[in-house]
């Protein structure tokens, strides 16, 4: 929160721009710099359509956050395309009923947003969050994406498959969450 303006600098400092303001869910901590985003790089703003009314300002913290509107929808088996990267957008709902995470095959990416963190997953217990549904999530991508696959999530140190798979794993075949570790 707060990040729109370091990030801008570091974007121009590298000669970057940005294409898209990608949200992987519709928690405060992850929506909050959307509209300084917008007006910085008049970069459009996507999310899952689940998590769209989320953007709408309200929050039950006491931050003063700008209302923003979703010009383009993170759609299950939908692609994204930023350059020569090729997402393809995978709906993980459990965090928040329209958590997504965006999986780029070629390079071997999951950028997981709140869904899967390196010897965790996302909390459950906020709103919008489900845990039969985390559940599935966590059991989808065990299955789906391959074990050496660079896991970024929203939160915390990167990550691999590899290094999760044993514990989500144990949580797909016990149909419960359990302690990852």
């Amino acid at each position: 929160m707060g990040a729109a303006a370091p990030l801008m600098e570091r974007a121009g400092a590298n000669g970057l721009r940005l294409h898209l303001i990608a949200n992987s869910h519709g928690h405060i901590d992850h929506i909050f710099d959307n509209a300084p985003l917008m007006r910085a790089s008049e970069a459009p703003l996507a999310i899952h359509p689940d998590d769209a009314h989320r953007l709408d300002g309200r929050n039950n913290y006491g931050f003063e956050i700008e209302a923003v509107t979703a010009t383009h929808e993170l759609r299950e088996g939908e692609q994204l395309r930023i350059g020569d990267l090729v997402f393809d957008i995978l709906h993980t709902p459990g965090h928040t009923e329209g958590s997504v995470c965006l999986y780029e095959e070629g390079r071997g990416l999951l950028l997981a947003g709140d869904t899967l963190f390196a010897g965790s997953y996302g909390r459950t217990d906020l709103p919008g969050g489900n845990d039969e549904r985390m559940v599935a999530s966590l059991a989808r991508l065990a299955q789906e994406i391959p074990v050496g696959v660079r896991v970024l999530p929203g939160h915390g140190p990167e990550t691999t498959i590899a290094r999760e798979l044993a514990w989500m794993r144990r949580i797909a075949e016990a149909g419960r969450l359990l302690a990852p570790g």
